[in-house]
């Protein structure tokens, strides 16, 4: 069915509301901003996760010498990142 402004107008595949300047198999911009924001929290969880057990790893085996403190604080901030830009992705899909 064609809208008023005369370009067609397709369901959501979430919510199954009628939006214009989609295609076919796509979500609303709605339900594709709650679906960001749910990977976005799954993947800021999974990341402060993973960090805290290499924080643990570290405190428990931290090294003698002081490269291997760099190295240790260094991966620290480094896993985080790693895992949060890892997770993100992983997470829009994974999620029904």
């Amino acid at each position: 069915m064609l809208s008023r402004t005369g370009s067609r107008d397709i369901p959501c595949v979430e919510c199954g509301e009628c939006v214009p300047d989609i295609d076919f198999g796509d979500r609303c911009p709605t339900c594709l901003a709650r679906r960001t924001a749910k990977a976005a929290r799954i993947s800021r969880i999974a990341s402060l996760v993973s960090t805290l057990l290499v924080g643990a790893w570290t405190v428990m085996t931290l090294p003698v010498s002081s490269t291997g403190r760099w190295y240790a604080a260094l991966s620290v901030p480094l896993t985080y990142i790693l895992v949060r830009k890892i997770a993100g992705p992983i997470a829009m899909e994974m999620l029904p």
